[in-house]
């Protein structure tokens, strides 16, 4: 696939995910924390053993995000998993220092039903 063209075809307002895409996306961040393939860094020193804070954003845009998605095409996390996008119910925005397990968790515990 072609990530600039889905991103010239698909509006923004689209570029979504579900809340089962969020909870798989957790456990895949489980998974290659344990199996050593998201590694701690200078800028974050997270311990492997912590599900409750977790990598920092920045961690794994860098160490998951950017590496599937460049090869997927180079789009979005979002139009990766839903090429002709979704309608959004629910924007919410995240801090790049923040750890992943607790972003998640918070984005979950608060989602409406």
């Amino acid at each position: 696939r072609d990530g600039a063209a889905l991103h010239r075809q698909v509006p923004p307002q689209r570029w979504c995910i579900t809340r089962e895409d969020l909870q798989q996306f957790r456990l895949l961040v489980m998974k290659l924390v344990a199996r050593g393939r998201l590694i701690p860094t200078d800028m974050d020193n997270f311990s492997i053993g912590d599900s409750l804070i977790g990598p920092c954003v920045h961690t794994v845009n860098q160490q998951l995000i950017k590496p599937f998605t460049d090869k997927a095409g180079k789009m979005s996390w979002a139009l990766m998993l839903h090429p002709d996008g979704l309608e959004c119910d629910l924007f919410v925005t995240h801090g790049w220092s923040e750890g992943i397990h607790e972003f998640i968790r918070k984005v979950l515990h608060s989602w409406p039903p």
